[in-house]
């Protein structure tokens, strides 16, 4: 049985803070790092793989570094789509929120046909994975996330802990096989006229292993209070960036540019489909430096290993979209029967079945595409798994624009704010929640984001530079960007909203901070020792509780004084008031 949002209350807060971290981090770890890496290698050489990895830790860093200011500060629902709404645009937020959406629609799709091409490693004929990888995968990842935030919190818990150690050993391992390591240098191949285009090319394909480092955003729909987003908005990313230049440096010392089992680029258009590999090979740099030094049953081990980080990335990715659609369908007036239906939750477990079951409809068919082994159909799976890795891009670049806006208004209107006792909206003050070390540095760190994510969608036309572009190179490159912008123009122009201004009037602005403040999530734990007493009580069984809940309640109470206490202006009477309080 379903009952609409509206009369049931909003999804279950359950998610702590360890949990967010490691769920960002399985979004983050999927085939990118072993699979793009690859073709970038083999496009730009050793050196140019290097510099496209460095440009893109520098982006994506200072792209987190925006997302995390606004989520500590405004840890909202919906928060993707809310930060571009009062911010810049109130029809790009609507328009940002789908194509965040498709991203991760998109990618769940494509995440699967990758785990079938990782069967073929073993020899599985198309029927098997066929109904392995796209029929009972996709089945079982429903019904986990059926199950409630709290069982998808464990097992993505457990997943992405086990792919960090993965990573970590897979890198130790690659440093520990190393052989002949010669200098690094750049290289230009599969049509590049040069190393400039070559290492240009390299940069969007490297920035495409990034997607779901903005992902504890939207785990606001599900996290247990303020403090459970903090931690994971602060260090998540810095940790991927360090994993991923380990793993990516272990990969360059073991494969060579011009080994033959990396994927190749013809007209722009990959080879990693299910029926480009034979049993026994890969294109994975990893398995291909196992199998470089005959190590077999390494190799064989490795690829389970890319196996499970897959399916895990994509019950992310299931996951992620189910809660971006719903977020989008009870944020939106009720007047359609879609947005009624897609607003349903479940009445156990909290779940947007509805929203769901259409993100797991929505490209079931693409994997089936390879199944006619055509260059065609090869073209079109090409063409969504690039395309929703560039959707990616546009909502960093849209996020780096809310914060720039956010930042230059709270700069026109912060006398304002300061004079009236507004201290909590005033950057840097005592009473400004967000922590950390490189808060100082904005707003450079949103312009370098804002400007790399631009660079990034002027370099995805790198496969054409000098040379006629074919209709399959443009649709991977700017077909995202150009569905997107005529959806902006038709709603701009159905609603007649004017792009939010920059006033000097310090009222308007307070206006929209004070709204963003009372949408904030209403679970509110007091203290350090509350929080973790939730904890062990949500994982140890119940006689281990009642033996540990004194203690932990006693010196919650004794460090009550000493932690962050609830806003002194909240009331209790307003408490009830924001936990009725809707998105819009």
């Amino acid at each position: 049985m379903a009952t609409p949002i509206g009369t049931s209350g909003r999804l279950k807060q359950e998610l702590f803070g360890f949990q967010i971290f490691f769920i960002t981090l399985s979004a983050v770890i999927g085939s990118g790092i072993f699979t793009n890496n690859g073709t970038a290698l083999v496009i730009a050489g050793p050196m140019g793989l290097i510099v496209a990895a460095l440009v893109m830790s520098v982006v994506v860093l200072a792209v987190n570094e925006c997302m995390a200011e606004l989520t500590q500060q405004f840890p909202v629902y919906n928060a993707i789509v809310i930060y571009v709404r009062k911010f810049v645009d109130d029809d790009l937020g609507w328009v940002i929120g789908i194509a965040y959406w498709y991203a991760y629609a998109a990618t769940f799709a494509t995440q699967n046909s990758m785990a079938a091409t990782l069967l073929g490693y073993w020899g599985l004929g198309t029927t098997w994975k066929v109904l392995i990888c796209y029929v009972f995968v996709p089945i079982i990842l429903f019904l986990l996330n059926m199950t409630g935030v709290f069982w998808y919190g464990l097992v993505e818990t457990f997943g992405g802990l086990l792919k960090l150690v993965m990573v970590l050993s897979i890198s130790i391992y690659l440093y520990a096989i190393a052989d002949d390591v010669s200098s690094p240098g750049f290289e230009h191949g599969q049509g590049f006229s040069s190393d400039a285009s070559a290492l240009c090319y390299a940069i969007p394909l490297t920035a495409y292993a990034f997607q779901g480092i903005e992902m504890y955003a939207m785990t606001a729909f599900e996290a247990r209070d303020g403090h459970a987003l903090r931690w994971p908005s602060r260090w998540t990313t810095y940790i991927v960036v360090v994993v991923y230049i380990m793993c990516t440096l272990g990969e360059i010392i073991n494969v060579k540019w011009h080994d033959r089992a990396l994927p190749q680029l013809h007209d722009g258009v990959g080879n990693g489909t299910i029926s480009s590999t034979s049993p026994g090979t890969s294109h994975s740099m990893v398995i291909i430096a196992a199998l470089n030094t005959n190590h077999r049953r390494m190799a064989g081990f490795l690829n389970g290993c890319l196996l499970f980080s897959v399916l895990s990335a994509a019950n992310t990715s299931l996951y992620v979209a189910s809660r971006t659609l719903w977020g989008i369908a009870e944020s939106v007036p009720k007047e359609h029967w879609v947005t009624r239906q897609l607003a349903i939750l479940s009445t156990g477990t909290r779940v947007p079945v509805v929203s769901l079951l259409v993100t797991l409809l929505a490209f079931c068919w693409v994997p089936f595409l390879d199944l006619a082994q055509s260059s065609a159909t090869s073209q079109v799976i090409q063409v969504i798994s690039i395309s929703s890795s560039n959707a990616i891009m546009i909502v960093w670049a849209a996020m780096c624009l809310a914060f720039i806006r956010y930042y230059y208004w709270l700069r026109k209107c912060g006398r304002g704010l300061q004079h009236n006792h507004h201290l909590k909206f005033i950057r840097l003050s005592s009473e400004y929640m967000p922590r950390g070390s490189l808060l100082i540095l904005q707003p450079l760190q949103a312009w370098i984001g804002l400007i790399g994510c631009l660079v990034i969608f002027a370099f995805s036309s790198a496969t054409w530079w000098g040379r006629h572009a074919t209709v399959t190179e443009v649709a991977m490159a700017y077909g995202t960007h150009i569905v997107l912008f005529v959806m902006f123009v038709i709603l701009k122009l159905r609603s007649q909203k004017k792009w939010v201004p920059l006033t000097n009037d310090w009222i308007t602005l307070w206006k929209i901070l004070d709204g963003l403040w009372v949408r904030k999530i209403d679970h509110w734990e007091d203290s350090t020792f509350q929080r973790l007493h939730q904890v062990v009580g949500a994982i140890l069984p119940r006689s281990w509780q009642t033996r540990d809940t004194e203690n932990l309640q006693m010196n919650g109470r004794n460090s009550n004084q000493n932690d962050t206490p609830m806003p002194a202006e909240t009331s209790s009477d307003e408490l009830r008031t924001i936990s009725t309080c809707p998105l819009d």
